[in-house]
């Protein structure tokens, strides 16, 4: 019985995990071939959803990584420099800048912090001037 139960729950578990797994999408490649926007989504047919998006430059080098929710941006964004240095960091919650995003000098230093709260930008602090 714990066998025959064991061989029924595998293939169920499997659909299941299978359901969930995130699929990578190439939607435009460089002259090159190089890969230029890569959309990862979750899910199958019209049920699908944009989870992720990944941009390159030309050299292959990530421009920017953001994640999805509901079809909006939710989470951390990070941009870099071509050289692959970070350039911004943003957080969003539901579509909205939500938390410290952070400006980078292209040494990586942090030169400007930006407050918001809800969408709206509630506080600056430039981090140039001493």
């Amino acid at each position: 019985m714990a066998r025959t139960l064991h061989f029924l729950l595998l293939p169920a578990i499997t659909l299941v995990l299978a359901s969930c797994s995130t699929h990578k999408y190439v939607a435009s490649s460089f002259p090159n071939g190089k890969q230029e926007v890569v959309i990862y989504m979750k899910g199958k047919g019209e049920e699908a959803e944009k989870v992720m998006e990944k941009v390159y430059y030309p050299n292959g080098q990530v421009e920017y990584v953001g994640k999805f929710k509901n079809g909006v941006e939710h989470g951390e964004w990070v941009y870099y420099y071509e050289n692959g240095t970070r350039k911004y960091v943003e957080h969003w919650v539901n579509g909205l800048e939500h938390g410290i995003n952070l400006d980078y000098a292209p040494d990586g230093q942090v030169h400007r912090e930006l407050h918001y709260e809800q969408g709206k930008l509630v506080r600056e602090v430039d981090r140039t001037r001493k």
